[in-house]
């Protein structure tokens, strides 16, 4: 493919790439700094993500929601804190659609209940999407808490009443239909069923990805093609795509910001620029991610490998090949 059809920023070196990285991460540093100095007005606040009463709900002491995109928890009575924020991924003049997702830790010991009441609660049409891009397990240490079904004929219950904390309209039973395994991940279906009768019951879409090591760029970028087509395909299109790994951060956020640039940019599928376009848009993604979330893409390998993969799947696309 001609040089000239590439998207200009896909053409930076490795040095201008991380340059921008190391912009972003300023940026970030000095939103914490003002958020420090000036908790009750400034817009970044963590609010009460940093209260004592939260600390069993938080995975990480270091990532913590912005309280403005937070996701509130729809509580009777109780706290409705959850680790979880609402990104919305939308780069003028490139964007088709909007880009709608929830990042989130992936659920502890503590707070698996919370995280299918959330699962249920936001995702208003019937199928709901969750894309898991850690293992549970690595380098001995836990990861994440199991918190789904398994296994046939297995189910886990979210009750209504989580005692004197906090209580949901309704409780749910969360209900293994069946999996399958493919090359790289693993597709579970779902059934999120109300212990109350006059809610509906949900399918849920549950993707594990357990080949992307903590702090790392996944080894090939064609697995995320694929796991960002197969997961579109089944969510009905008025739900956010719920994404986790285990903090909700590093491999969360360069997944949103593939995902989002194999469906929702001009430029990534037509063969020629769009006139007059002179931003980066990867650099503008992840500069939306880090205001809505602390740390998203959250290394420079990662940053970079956003790069080398859109190149790649542009080339692909570009030529037709099959992938």
């Amino acid at each position: 493919m001609a040089s000239e059809q590439m998207p200009w920023y896909l053409n930076q070196s490795s040095r201008a790439v991380l340059e921008k990285f190391g912009y972003i991460q300023q940026q970030e540093d000095l939103r914490l700094r003002e958020a420090t100095l000036n908790p009750e007005s400034s817009k970044w606040t963590l609010g009460v993500s940093v209260n004592g009463e939260n600390y069993d709900r938080n995975r990480y002491i270091n990532i913590m929601p912005y309280e403005r995109n937070r996701v509130k928890l729809q509580v009777e009575t109780g706290n409705d804190y959850i680790n979880a924020s609402y990104v919305k991924v939308q780069v003028p003049g490139e964007s088709l659609r909007s880009g709608r997702y929830i990042a989130t830790q992936g659920p502890t010991e503590h707070s698996w209940p919370h995280f299918w009441q959330m699962c249920y609660q936001q995702c208003p049409g019937e199928n709901a999407v969750v894309v898991m891009v850690t293992p549970l397990m690595e380098y001995h240490r836990l990861k994440c808490f199991e918190y789904w079904p398994r296994k046939p004929g297995s189910r886990v219950v979210s009750p209504r009443d989580q005692g004197s904390e906090l209580t949901f309209e309704t409780g749910l039973e969360v209900e293994y239909v069946d999996a399958e395994r493919g090359n790289d991940y693993t597709l579970t279906t779902l059934k999120l069923v109300p212990t109350d009768p006059r809610f509906p019951t949900k399918t849920v879409h549950h993707f594990y990805f357990d080949q992307w090591r903590d702090l790392s760029k996944p080894d090939e970028v064609v697995p995320i093609l694929e796991l960002s087509k197969h997961s579109h395909g089944l969510s009905s299109p008025e739900n956010p795509i719920i994404v986790h790994c285990s903090a909700g951060v590093g491999r969360t956020g360069t997944f949103i910001t593939l995902d989002h640039l194999f469906h929702d940019t001009r430029d990534f599928t037509q063969s020629q620029p769009v006139e007059g376009y002179q931003h980066d848009l990867i650099e503008q993604i992840v500069q939306q991610l880090r205001s809505q979330r602390l740390k998203m893409v959250q290394t420079p390998e990662q940053y970079l490998f956003i790069y080398h993969a859109a190149e790649l799947i542009k080339r692909l696309a570009s030529s037709d090949a099959s992938i």
